[in-house]
């Protein structure tokens, strides 16, 4: 009997080692929440973090597309300016080149002109040369009755003398002569000139004849008719019975 109570006593103090394996457990359940809620805090931050990125990396990829069409948009427009500059230089320099050949040939045609024309003049002064002389006359007609004249004077003199003096222009219609007021009728050169200029034809004066005098060392006249435009032979014997009268253009 002793024995068993002795054993019964001993076994007794059996169950505080429990309660001191729940006091030790309890720090590691903590850490296990605190590590768990940490987790789940994180995975929420993190998440919400990359919606955020994923928000943020669209809209800035829409304003980037957006940038990229407008220079689009803009490099395209400086294309076409560049290429209607282009165009625009292409036909410049075509055209300047035309008009630098043209221009040469023009000059190389005239160069010729006036080495025929020294010769011509050349064997005129050895034949005795031409006296001052209307080579030619033209008229034209321009807008609101008035009308455009062009004179050409022509004299090779053997001793290289000039011509000099004044010219004057008339429309004669029967016995009425109308004086045209010359622009300038003085003249002055060696081998050529020519007289140019403008006038207004009185309402109701048809002229038959158009008549050119030439005032200087040696007087000149010749008229022309002013529908045919052809000289009228010997129209010396009568232009002293032409009656003069001033001219009444405006």
């Amino acid at each position: 009997m002793p024995n068993t109570q002795t054993n019964t006593a001993s076994q007794q103090p059996a169950p505080k080692p429990k309660k001191n394996l729940m006091n030790g457990s309890l720090p590691l359940l903590a850490g296990g929440v605190v590590l768990c809620a940490g987790s789940m805090l994180l995975g929420y931050t993190v998440g919400h973090r990359q919606g955020l990125t994923v928000v943020g990396y669209d809209a800035d990829a829409e304003q980037l597309v957006e940038v990229v069409e407008k220079q689009k948009a803009t490099l395209a427009n400086l294309n076409k300016t560049l290429n209607a500059a282009v165009q625009e230089r292409d036909v410049a320099v075509s055209n300047t080149k035309d008009l630098f050949e043209a221009l040469n040939q023009a000059k190389a045609e005239k160069e010729q002109v006036d080495g025929k024309n020294k010769v011509y003049r050349d064997v005129l002064k050895q034949r005795g040369g031409l006296s001052l002389t209307v080579q030619n006359i033209a008229v034209k007609a321009l807008p609101e009755n008035a009308y455009e004249y062009q004179i050409d004077l022509v004299q090779v003199s053997p001793n290289n003398r000039r011509a000099t003096g004044s010219a004057e222009l008339r429309l004669i219609s029967g016995t009425e002569v109308l004086t045209i007021p010359m622009e300038d009728g003085g003249y002055n050169f060696e081998d050529f000139e020519r007289l140019t200029g403008r006038w207004t034809m009185p309402k109701g004066f048809t002229p038959q004849f158009i008549e050119i005098r030439l005032n200087g060392a040696a007087p000149v006249v010749k008229r022309f008719s002013w529908s045919r435009g052809k000289p009228v032979e010997n129209s010396a014997a009568f232009a002293s019975e032409i009656p003069q009268a001033e001219a009444n253009a405006q």
